[in-house]
């Protein structure tokens, strides 16, 4: 008798873990299924300030880039490994407006003396943004 009183605790052990187990199962994929989406828009957002941080370094403000405003172009100092589209791209991002158009200009470093002191300036990477007619870009709060 106790092999058969044993045998029924088995099987009732079995039916009741193999439901608890069905349940936790499906519990553990919907948490899954949610932590992945918020990851993966949170990785988004992650990469797409990094891209800002790392391409556009500042806004250059000189009476020509001003006077270049007003065409709608905007001229940035960005950083010497970035391509036309990475700067495309973290313009779009940064300010929320349409890019046509990036030209890229790249300045060689300078060497200066001054009195008995060798020097030299730094080299940069210049671009200007032309941006879609009827939009513009803040650069001052006013």
């Amino acid at each position: 008798m106790t092999a058969m009183f044993g045998s029924k605790k088995e099987e009732e052990k079995k039916e009741s873990v193999g439901k608890k187990t069905d349940v936790k199962v499906a519990e553990t994929k919907v948490k899954k299924v949610v932590k992945k989406k918020t990851k993966k828009v949170s990785e988004n957002l992650i990469k797409k300030a990094d891209l800002v941080n790392s391409v556009i370094i500042a806004p250059i403000i000189s009476e020509d880039a001003m006077n270049k405003t007003t065409v709608g172009k905007y001229v940035f100092r960005v950083n010497q490994r970035a391509n036309k589209n990475q700067v495309k791209e973290a313009i779009e991002v940064l300010y929320g407006v349409d890019v046509t158009k990036v030209n890229v200009m790249k300045y060689k470093q300078k060497s200066h003396k001054f009195r008995l002191t060798k020097g030299k300036k730094s080299g940069y990477k210049k671009a200007i943004v032309t941006i879609k007619s009827g939009q513009e870009i803040k650069l001052f709060s006013e």
